[in-house]
């Protein structure tokens, strides 16, 4: 159930005189801080709410493996989609996330056509499945478009890999082998 929080403000309508404009300005200043702290408050509330599911999923995972570099061009989706490939073939169920945001090349190196579906408890999307214990997301599987251009800050970037963690319906994984880029 959602919390809702009412807000209660006054404001008034004068407008003639500087010492009416000025407290018509004290007054604005007031109510901006208070929906700024409200919605602070529910901003806070959701993402704890959003902690908790990712520590329940990554409670789910056995292995957690990030593959990393500081420098673009040197393999890394090529190394970790291998490695989830080889692992998935040993018959480990395997996530592949594909957190290289500027340029993401996981669904071009394994020939992902997929889309997300909703379904899963709550109605959170299932990635998509490449073999049948290796699933795999990707912002470029998000978006449909491989060549949409997206402008990605550091705070957007931090969103998108928590929800990719905790608003996707993942299988319970032995091992989650994550791109990063720099």
């Amino acid at each position: 159930m959602r919390k809702t929080t009412a807000l209660k403000v006054g404001f008034r309508q004068r407008m003639r005189g500087d010492r009416h404009k000025e407290q018509n300005r004290e007054e604005v200043a007031i109510m901006e801080r208070k929906l700024k702290n409200m919605d602070n408050s529910l901003h806070d509330e959701q993402l704890k709410k959003q902690a908790e599911e990712i520590a329940k999923r990554l409670d789910r995972i056995r292995h957690k493996i990030l593959v990393m570099s500081g420098k673009g061009g040197v393999g890394k989706s090529s190394v970790a989609a291998y490695l989830a490939v080889s692992l998935a073939g040993r018959g480990y169920r395997v996530g592949l996330m594909d957190v290289d945001l500027h340029g993401p090349s996981i669904p071009r190196l394994l020939g992902l056509k997929g889309k997300l579906f909703p379904g899963g408890p709550g109605g959170k999307p299932f990635p998509v499945r490449y073999l049948p214990k290796m699933e795999v997301i990707s912002i470029e599987v998000l978006m449909g478009d491989k060549d949409a251009a997206m402008i990605w800050r550091g705070p957007l970037k931090g969103g998108v890999i928590r929800q990719f963690i905790s608003d996707i319906e993942w299988m319970d994984l032995d091992y989650l082998i994550k791109t990063f880029a720099r």
